[in-house]
């Protein structure tokens, strides 16, 4: 199931307990805060992603519909660092390995990703490609989620 993350910058406030929740429960941020909103991986489709796409040894793989780096295959040539449209991958020199948002996949007893459950604003929200179908016949919140989007484009 692809599960994605949507934010309402008209919400938020900047606070960054998403990012601060994120660097609690990795490490290391995979997170970043724009000058006003955070910015999180998009979640490419796995196919077409141009992290997974370029690393030369497939240290980025799919798993339950999310993008996934297998640590022990990475070899920090930071190509997907590069390739990444939002640069949403960082280098966690603890692990020696290159880090991106999985949606807490990865976190132990994790049921939501340590920034939705962080954010006191309700400005993150997940979704599933299913949820987002159903949504769509919902014109008012279609229409919610454009007006989110041009706000989130005002404010970059």
């Amino acid at each position: 199931m692809k599960t994605l993350m949507v934010i309402d910058p008209r919400r938020c406030s900047e606070c960054q307990d998403c990012i601060n929740a994120c660097q609690n429960t990795h490490g290391v941020a995979r997170a970043k805060k724009s000058s006003t909103v955070p910015v999180f991986c998009l979640q490419c489709h796995p196919d077409k992603a141009p992290c997974a796409r370029i690393c030369p040894t497939g240290a980025i793989y799919e798993e339950d519909g999310t993008l996934i780096v297998d640590e022990d295959s990475c070899i920090m040539c930071r190509l997907c660092m590069i390739a990444c449209p939002v640069g949403m991958l960082v280098i966690d020199g603890e692990k020696k390995a290159v880090q991106k948002c999985t949606l807490c996949l990865d976190a132990e007893d994790q049921i939501l990703p340590a920034c939705v459950e962080a954010c006191k604003d309700n400005v993150l929200k997940i979704f599933s490609v299913e949820d987002l179908d159903e949504l769509k016949k919902d014109l008012s919140y279609t229409e919610v989620l454009n007006e989110a989007m041009k706000a989130y484009q005002n404010k970059l």
